[in-house]
């Protein structure tokens, strides 16, 4: 068995090493090629070359630096790194052309975690962009960014707020699992088993069957 094992990675790593060949003589002959590119830096990220994509991901924002996907996609490789300083410099550089990114504002949410001045003066801003989105009736921008809300409220240690806010969405919109599982996640460290069981289990019939769905991880 672990001869067979050992063959298998073996074989995935010569298929990564091959493809990572093949698109460096692509690019060769067309260096401004941003899909090669593109596959390219993907490979180097899955053989765990992490210097390498960063490389890649500059000469993609210099062929195309109005794609503000991959200054975002630059900024959360740095978490791979620890490097949340450049993380969030590239965010703000983000938010300067785009106010209303919401995933760009949980960036700076995850990478401010340990500063609670610098995540309540990001509070402020997230909830002014929540306002703007609203009066353009941006409702599933609305949405999202009063998830981000509450789960700000939940890092600060305001529980109370944050189940509240949870409620006002579930109430909003039921078939959303998404505050379940964060309902779940709060009264697990309250200690409230009953009450995190419940919303676990409604968050477990709600969410997407696919196998793949990236909150599948958490059950």
């Amino acid at each position: 068995m672990c001869f067979h094992s050992s063959a298998v990675e073996s074989n995935t790593a010569f298929t990564e090493e091959e493809a990572k060949r093949l698109l460096e003589e692509r690019l060769s002959t067309n260096p401004c090629d941003t899909n090669a590119l593109h596959m390219l830096m993907e490979v180097k990220i899955r053989v765990h070359k992490m210097e390498e994509p960063f490389r890649v991901l500059d000469h993609l924002i210099e062929l195309e630096p109005e794609e503000l996907e991959w200054l975002l996609l630059k900024a959360n490789m740095h978490i791979y790194n620890n490097n949340h300083t450049n993380m969030r410099k590239l965010f703000e550089e983000i938010l300067k052309k785009d106010l209303l990114r919401e995933e760009v504002f949980h960036g700076l949410v995850m990478a401010t975690l340990r500063s609670n001045e610098l995540l309540k003066g990001l509070l402020k801003r997230v909830e002014e962009a929540n306002k703007v989105c609203k009066k353009q009736k941006r409702d599933s921008d609305v949405r999202d960014f009063r998830l981000l809300i509450a789960q700000v409220k939940v890092m600060k240690g305001d529980f109370s707020k944050a189940l509240k806010a949870y409620q006002e969405l579930v109430k909003d919109e039921p078939r959303d699992f998404r505050p379940y599982l964060c309902q779940g996640i709060i009264y697990t460290i309250l200690r409230k088993k009953d009450e995190a069981d419940k919303q676990f289990n409604k968050f477990c019939r709600l969410v997407p069957k696919d196998r793949y769905h990236p909150y599948k991880e958490y059950f």
